[in-house]
């Protein structure tokens, strides 16, 4: 009901106090957003407004009744001045209720003072924890996650930061409901850094191959590798390790390079023929036996096949047999896996084919050094060279080849022919000759294996025509600086 319809002018009706009282309250209950006003405006505030509106109606009508006997013209100067008596009750109930809304409000909107690490902070009543830090330019942040070796793996991977509210540790949720009154003191911490999680692991480590520190005509591993193990921490994210124990060192394989000389003082030499078998490895080994002479043959692997039963007779006659690769390629300019199977392949051939057991080679060209060693993979155990080249790849004539071979020799030489890879008939006429003169100059012909193991500087071990790698040993994976 309006408060127009109920009041038509003169003095107002105690229906229209009443309405006009509970409206305005509950007017600016509704305008009202904070529930603290509809707390203070609301039950008790409009209770209020209407006994005093009631006090007021029944002081009017006490009026009323002593004004009955008066005349008509005091009985409406009497109206009209109850009605601008209610004109002004109401404009002073208005201005109250206008500076009791008013004056809450500012009370709702005052500021606040909290503390934050003990720095006084005035902050608008009822403000956020977001608020509070803005305002005291405070910036929360986690901890950084670093790795175990401590490189930086993650800007606030660490640990979360904390927020105290008067001692007490606020979680998540109860930091999202703050709302401060005024008063509370805050603290807030920085989370820690963290380091990532790890785990401890044996890991193997491999020997080193050693070099020689010259290189002479034979070559040989004077000490087998072995693997070392150590304990190493893991880092789950970064995959880092860092060394925590050596529970066992690895053992380096060792390489030595010598020109063998005989200990005793016997005057030895080596004859080696490469590149065979072939049709004239059996001329060869018919002037051997008629001199009563040995000598040492390397041959091609992929030669094994077709004279495998030559190769059997040059063993069966007291020579020796030992690998001159797969191909008869250059080493300097292969793979390590292309020399790895030229070295694995053609002992394997004389394995299989002759029955034949070696790990010596002689490298094509005589190119082999640290790197073909470790491409090797531990199948071999020597790499022997020359010391004294016949040059009959020249075909320069038998006298040439025997002068060449009989000039100038020292004891332990070992002296390069060949009985394969083109025409070696120079070689067959010059073989009886070359027997003889050195015969005459003192020497003793015998096997590669043989003119090693004279040498007391070379192990028994390594003296051998297979001497393979032992099976609690570990081949080098690189080359020790």
């Amino acid at each position: 009901m309006s408060l127009a319809r109920i009041y038509r002018g003169g003095l107002p009706s105690s229906k229209f106090i009443d309405v006009a009282l509970g409206q305005g309250a509950r007017l600016l209950i509704r305008r009202s957003s904070d529930r603290g006003i509809r707390g203070l405006m609301g039950r008790q505030s409009e209770r209020r407004w209407i006994r005093m509106g009631h006090n007021l109606i029944q002081a009017g009508k006490a009026k009323r009744g002593r004004g009955m006997h008066t005349s008509g013209e005091t009985d409406m100067q009497g109206k009209a001045k109850r009605g601008r008596g209610w004109a002004i009750a109401l404009s002073v109930l208005a201005a109250a209720a206008v500076l009791g809304f008013g004056g809450y409000h500012l009370w709702l909107h005052r500021d606040v003072r909290v503390y934050v690490n003990g720095v006084p902070v005035d902050i608008r009543y009822r403000s956020s924890f977001g608020e509070i830090c803005d305002e005291a330019g405070v910036v929360p942040e986690a901890g950084d996650l670093y790795s175990i070796a401590g490189n930086l793996i993650a800007t606030g991977g660490g640990g979360p930061f904390t927020v105290s509210l008067d001692g007490v540790e606020l979680s998540e949720a109860q930091l999202d409901a703050v709302e401060v009154e005024g008063g509370e003191s805050f603290t807030v911490r920085d989370g820690d850094d963290a380091v990532e999680d790890s785990e401890v692991v044996e890991r193997i480590t491999a020997p080193r191959l050693v070099p020689a520190e010259r290189l002479a005509a034979v070559t040989y591993v004077s000490q087998w590798g072995a693997n070392g193990i150590d304990r190493v921490r893991v880092g789950a994210v970064s995959g880092e390790e860092i060394l925590e124990e050596v529970v066992q060192e690895p053992r380096d394989c060792v390489l030595a390079s010598v020109n063998p000389v005989p200990s005793d003082g016997r005057r030895l030499v080596c004859l080696t023929f490469d590149d065979g078998p072939s049709p004239y490895t059996a001329q060869v080994l018919q002037i051997l036996e008629e001199k009563g002479a040995c000598a040492t043959f390397f041959v091609l692997g992929s030669n094994v096949g077709p004279w495998s039963d030559a190769i059997q007779g040059l063993e069966a006659a007291g020579c020796e047999v030992m690998s001159h690769t797969m191909n008869h390629r250059n080493h300097y300019a292969t793979t390590s896996d292309e020399t790895y199977r030229e070295t694995a392949d053609a002992f394997a051939a004389l394995r299989d084919c002759a029955g034949v057991y070696t790990s010596v080679i002689r490298p094509p060209y005589g190119n082999w050094n640290e790197h073909c060693w470790i491409s090797s993979r531990g199948t071999m155990s020597a790499s022997v060279i020359w010391n004294v080249d016949s040059r009959d790849w020249e075909l320069p004539g038998a006298d040439a080849i025997v002068e060449n071979c009989t000039s100038g020799i020292e004891n332990g030489d070992i002296i390069l022919l060949h009985d394969g890879g083109g025409d070696r008939s120079q070689d067959i006429e010059a073989l009886p000759r070359i027997i003889d003169i050195l015969r005459e100059q003192g020497f003793e012909l015998v096997t590669l294996s043989e003119l090693m193991d004279a040498d007391d500087r070379i192990p028994d071990e390594a003296a051998r025509q297979y001497a393979p790698m032992p099976e609690d040993c570990a081949w080098p994976a690189q080359i020790a600086e």
